[in-house]
């Protein structure tokens, strides 16, 4: 019992079932042995078995107390009606117990008694004095049964305890080493992201001060409207802010950036700690819940000065935590105020309070509505020490958090629990080592010291070295356990120590194929992330010992291919302008020879000069139609877009396109399909230039069918994101394209028709992917052609 009561750290709650389960079994033996010479009508030892009865039902620790001082008072009550001696021998055990039985039981029975109190109390005390009464009782037990060997044994006792305490010392200092290095690193990486915070705020502080004193935000606060609206929609662009408003004196914000225009404009923000302060003339930083856009985000504020009188306040919104999100995930870290409690971060922390504030501190937070309009609720962690709490499970946490502005923190949990298990599991290893081999540890105790510091150096060595590099190495067992992981791993694939040792690679992550054969998928807790993944196994005498498993991150490579990508595309878009200037001038020249030849002429009474007058405007026409293949090929330049109904467009383009023609259509469309948020004009044109594309390859006569349905991409389409599209398939039954032109169909100015310009099929592919779309093409020579269209629904 007093080693379960010792290992109380690592057993949690089940420790008192365990200690119920002795104090049964102990009130049965006694029951059965001793009920003759109790000699009661109603056995009061059948006490602890049923109070552990109740227990299950009902965990209250009174119940062991009272087994236990049941079975205290039972060891005084089978003295006085045993009435031992050292020469009368017991009428239980006459064999084995003959004598010296009188300070056993006494000491035996003060022992259970110190243990009912300690379970009552749970002073250290109590459990200090149980164990000093079991080793009495064990003395004089051996000293009245074996007492040739009384010396023996005592010198065994003296010699198991200092080995016992020599190596818990030596123990105790590397686990305390580890711990250290552990709440060393911990800090570290809270420092790190605090002075990433810091250096956020510094600079966003020094920019909104430059702005404020500037002419240009004052004019455009003058013209006010849609102008200040778009610039601080710019701006908030601009410098990758969540959002920037402009409030009046009075708290009423005038102006916005767009996403959060339409629930902001005329909100009151006049009772905010930072408006306030900012309308006396000060740079005001706060983190708080948006009461209107609920985000968590950090406030900036400055004053606008027109002359030297405040017409308003500016303020910065900066989401600090979605750019600290992957560190935060991967150290269970959290936004954490003064008063304990959690802003954001650890999910089952947020609006939870883990510290003990005064009421007035509470108040101020309601009052200030730092946490929007939500409540604060108690959460699992009981506080017992200095920054030491204790959760649901009474596993110890330590909490570690780093300051970084004033009344608010970036704070994490460091799992202390761990290594009291750690130094449990040693105790009881220390415990057989020394009834096994006392002598052995004396004789080599000084080298095995050494032994476990060295051994402590290099393993530490190692670890700081692995876990310093850029990429992630983990290593299996034989069997495919993974017995390490470094840093790098931890967080490429969200795990930590305790998820994945000892468990398989495929219950850590799973790996998918990724579009590039050179990469693979890394699917794991923290979500999806390209690999570079490379696994050797570790061989030793042609004997297979286990994996090296190397994972590097390859996003910043996949980053650099798709720039040179973009490279080339821009490149093939300045041969695409190349050749629509040479168009351009071409028509120009026409219009400029014709404009000549009308100079000084009478243009109402020639009819040559009406018919001049034709062919300048069909060229200025086919102008207007190269301009706006020149916008589908170029960035969008502020395209009005809009959420649209596509399956009307799609109708009205083919009706467009095949009037007059011998071409039979078919539209099959889904009812109720997805909307999509487009330019209506950039999609007629889309949808155009394939119907065009099918009726000219057909020579006006033939077969289309088009159909529309909603598509949930469920990650089937590996190369999309995981969403709702509109899906389009056109189907002719036209000659098809040959194999060897499949690859070169959307490229600029690439056409298999005579007088082509080849740029309908490279406008379409622009105009989806600015959309986020996707096309692919599926056609055999003399079979017909089939072009599949992916178009993000709007949400």
């Amino acid at each position: 019992m007093n080693f379960i009561i010792f290992f109380k750290g690592s057993s949690g709650e089940v420790y008192i079932f365990l200690i119920a389960v002795n104090t049964a079994v102990i009130g049965a033996v006694l029951f059965y042995g001793y009920k003759s010479t109790l000699n009661f009508k109603i056995y009061y030892l059948l006490f602890p078995i049923i109070l552990v009865a109740i227990l299950i039902f009902k965990k209250d620790n009174l119940f062991i107390f009272l087994g236990l001082f049941f079975i205290s008072i039972s060891y005084f009550h089978i003295y006085s009606k045993e009435k031992f001696s050292k020469f009368k021998p017991s009428r239980v055990t006459p064999l084995f117990i003959k004598k010296g039985m009188f300070l056993p039981f006494i000491f035996f029975g003060l022992y259970t008694l110190a243990l009912s109190c300690y379970i009552l109390r749970q002073s250290i005390f109590c459990n200090i004095f149980s164990t000093v009464f079991v080793f009495l009782s064990l003395t004089f037990r051996v000293n009245a049964i074996y007492k040739g060997r009384f010396k023996t044994y005592i010198f065994y006792i003296l010699l198991s305890t200092i080995i016992f305490s020599v190596l818990s010392y030596c123990f105790s200092e590397y686990i305390e080493a580890i711990k250290k290095t552990a709440i060393s690193s911990k800090k570290t990486t809270l420092e790190r992201l605090s002075l990433e915070i810091k250096e956020k705020i510094n600079a966003y502080s020094n920019f909104i001060r430059i702005l404020t004193y500037s002419g240009d935000i004052k004019r455009h606060i003058k013209n006010g409207g849609n102008e200040l609206n778009n610039y601080l929609s710019y701006l908030n662009h601009s410098l990758d802010t969540a959002l920037i408003f402009f409030a009046d004196k009075n708290g009423k914000i005038q102006a916005c950036s767009v996403e959060y225009r339409k629930i902001m404009l005329q909100q009151d923000i006049s009772f905010r700690k930072y408006f306030k302060e900012s309308m006396d003339g000060k740079l005001a930083i706060s983190m708080a819940r948006g009461i209107y856009t609920l985000r968590d985000d950090l406030r900036i504020s400055y004053p606008v000065y027109e002359g030297n009188r405040i017409i308003g306040v500016l303020v910065f919104q900066i989401d600090i935590i979605n750019d600290l999100k992957k560190y935060l995930n991967i150290e269970n870290a959290f936004i954490m105020h003064s008063s304990g409690a959690v802003l954001a971060g650890k999910p089952d922390l947020r609006n939870k309070l883990i510290l003990n504030p005064a009421q007035d501190d509470l108040n101020k937070i309601y009052k200030e509505y730092i946490f929007a309009k939500d409540r604060i609720t108690k959460s699992d962690f009981r506080q017992i020490g200095s920054d030491i709490f204790e959760d649901s499970v009474h596993k110890q946490w330590l909490l570690l958090r780093e300051e970084f502005m004033p009344d608010w923190f970036i704070a994490s949990f460091l799992d202390s629990s761990m290594y009291n298990r750690y130094q449990d599991l040693f105790y009881i290893t220390v415990f057989l080592f020394v009834f096994i081999s006392h002598s052995f540890a004396v004789k080599y105790l000084e080298k095995l010291r050494d032994i476990f510091i060295n051994l402590a150096k290099e393993s530490e060595e190692k670890k700081l070295a692995l876990d310093a590099m850029n990429v992630g190495v983990i290593y299996t067992d034989f069997l495919g356990k993974i017995k390490y992981l470094n840093k790098e791993a931890k967080r490429l694939t969200g795990a930590s120590d305790q998820e994945a040792i000892s468990r398989s690679l495929n219950e850590l992550f799973t790996l998918k194929e990724h579009v590039n054969s050179a990469y693979k998928i890394l699917q794991s807790k923290s979500g999806n992330v390209s690999i570079v993944y490379n696994e050797k196994p570790i061989v030793i005498d042609n004997i297979k010992f286990g994996d090296l498993i190397i994972i590097q991150d390859a996003s910043e490579i996949i980053q650099r291919n798709e720039l040179t990508k973009k490279l080339e595309t821009m490149d093939a878009i300045a041969q695409i302008s190349a050749g629509i200037t040479h168009d351009f001038n071409n028509y120009l020249t026409v219009l400029t020879g014709n404009l000549s030849l009308l100079k000084g002429k009478d243009v109402t009474k020639s009819m040559n000069n009406t018919e001049m007058i034709e062919k300048m405007l069909e060229t200025t026409k086919i102008m207007k139609q190269i301009v706006e293949q020149l916008s589908d090929l170029s960035p969008d330049l502020g395209l009005k877009r809009e959420k649209i109904s596509i399956d009307e467009i799609v109708k009205n383009s083919a009706i467009f396109v095949l009037n007059n023609t011998k071409i039979k259509l078919t539209i099959e469309s889904e009812p109720s399909l997805f909307p999509v948020y487009a330019n209506s004009a950039q999609l007629y044109r889309l949808f155009q230039n394939l119907i065009i594309n099918s009726k000219q390859a057909m020579d006006n006569e033939g077969n289309i069918t088009i159909t529309l349905q909603n598509y949930i991409n469920n990650g089937k389409l590996k190369d999309l994101p995981a969403a709702k599209y509109v899906y389009i398939e056109i189907t002719d039954n036209g000659p098809g394209i040959p194999e060897e032109y499949i690859d070169k169909i959307f490229n600029p100015f690439f056409t298999m028709k005579k007088g082509g310009r080849g740029l309908g099929l490279s406008i379409v592919k622009s105009i989806i992917e600015k959309l986020d779309g996707k096309i692919e093409l599926e056609s055999k020579s003399g079979f017909g052609t089939t072009f599949k269209i992916y178009i993000p629904a709007s949400d």
